[in-house]
């Protein structure tokens, strides 16, 4: 069969134009859904399961820019019809990705909790350190490679998808996609996200254990283990109903401040490398 090449469809089939426009507009689409659920819905179900403070914020602000930038790019890339064109609009959006990896966790989701929950503006102290650029070079060499992969099959994988008459043969592209972006962003998730979700995992445990055993004889070093001298001096204020987040960090996200929202208490704890060192009440929610 023949192909048709961009001048033809333009003259003869102009409906085929319009098709792969549009099909590269749900190709970007999903590409940086798929991303973003990688990226940070992992996250967001995680720290949702360790009692995390509006864990899914994070991911609405990262899904729907990545979405709305992803289409963008995949309909001007079809429009152009180049693969060359398409690899470097898709480096290009890479860098915004590379760049929403660190600054979303670290300067718009802190933002967007100041709004939604005022109490919390004072008790957050983030601080954008220099040091976090190399860190969005690290995300965006990752991301380039598999985003720019996608991007440079985008036009043969379409062109093979809008002429297809079967339904797996239009879906495999956005499924080539899928794969490629679920590695991109489960190595973007433990390069920021991990960093700050394991204190907060290692601030639950200690506090279920310490509600678990409450009024019992623990081991001494059972207690060590579990860092629970820490929580000594708020005790009376921890409760099972509990939210958590990330109040500070230090420009190697290796000595983390977390936030405890209890019933009567906000309580800040102080972890170096996840081992939990002191805790103490910061204030009282209103």
């Amino acid at each position: 069969m023949k192909l048709y090449s961009s001048e033809t469809s333009s003259a003869v089939r102009p409906e085929i134009l319009r098709i792969k426009r549009m099909y590269g507009f749900w190709f970007g689409a999903s590409l940086g859904l798929t991303f973003s659920i990688f990226a940070w819905g992992i996250d967001a179900y995680l720290l949702d399961r360790m009692h995390g403070l509006l864990p899914w914020l994070k991911f609405l602000g990262g899904v729907i820019p990545c979405i709305l930038l992803g289409g963008f790019t995949g309909w001007l890339s079809a429009r152009l019809d180049r693969p060359l064109f398409a690899l470097l609009l898709w480096g290009a959006a890479a860098s915004i990705f590379a760049w929403l990896t660190v600054g979303l966790p670290l300067q718009i989701t802190p933002r967007l909790l100041s709004i939604v929950e005022p109490d919390i503006r004072d008790l957050l102290h983030y601080t954008y350190y220099e040091a976090f650029s190399t860190r969005v070079g690290v995300a965006y060499a990752w991301i380039a490679i598999f985003v720019s992969l996608a991007g440079f099959l985008q036009i043969p994988l379409s062109d093979s998808a809008v002429f297809s008459t079967s339904f797996l043969g239009k879906v495999s592209p956005m499924l080539t996609t899928l794969v490629l972006m679920a590695i991109c962003g489960t190595i973007v998730d433990g390069l920021n996200n991990e960093l700050l979700r394991s204190p907060i995992d290692a601030v639950n445990l200690t506090t279920q254990f310490m509600l678990d055993h409450r009024g019992d004889e623990i081991d001494p070093l059972v207690s060590r283990r579990m860092h629970l001298s820490a929580l000594r001096t708020v005790e009376g204020l921890v409760t099972p109903d509990r939210k958590f987040i990330v109040s500070g960090y230090d420009q190697y996200l290796e000595q983390v401040q977390v936030l405890a929202l209890f019933d009567k208490a906000w309580v800040e704890c102080e972890l170096v490398v996840n081992q939990l060192i002191r805790c103490e009440q910061v204030g009282n929610p209103r």
